[in-house]
């Protein structure tokens, strides 16, 4: 059984079957957020050796099918869409440490496209689950 939470898993397995139009367009609005500060990566929350290896893990595997085809598109596709995936399954994992505005901040380039997600905790919803 993985230490992965279900909500976290099925997160991950939206993501990986996005468009790669859909991950392309959320790379470039979290660059673009980055660059204006908007994007705070230091709010990104940091999970344990473990957690991080399982996560890590369950998102290459996710992605491992889609390899050639995102890496066919632009430079780095592959590559941004599970470090864009791994950040914000690290939020949504950990949205308890976080508040509604930083919560919101790190996964609203995916809830912008429709993947719902469940809310943080705090009441500030982002969708439903």
């Amino acid at each position: 059984m993985s230490m992965v939470p279900p909500e976290v898993a099925a997160f991950v397995t939206t993501a990986s079957r996005l468009p790669e139009r859909t991950l392309d367009a959320i790379r470039q609005t979290t660059a673009a957020a980055v660059a204006t500060g908007a994007y705070d990566l230091s709010a990104v929350p940091k999970l344990s050796a473990a957690e991080f290896s399982a996560l890590n893990k369950l998102v290459r595997e996710a992605f491992a099918p889609r390899g050639d085809e995102l890496s066919a598109g632009r430079p780095g596709g592959l590559r941004s869409a599970i470090a864009r995936t791994i950040q914000t399954a690290q939020a949504l994992w950990k949205r308890d440490r976080l508040t509604a505005d930083q919560y919101v901040c790190l996964t609203e380039m995916f809830t912008a496209h429709g993947v719902l997600l469940p809310p943080n905790g705090s009441g500030s919803g982002v969708g439903s689950f």
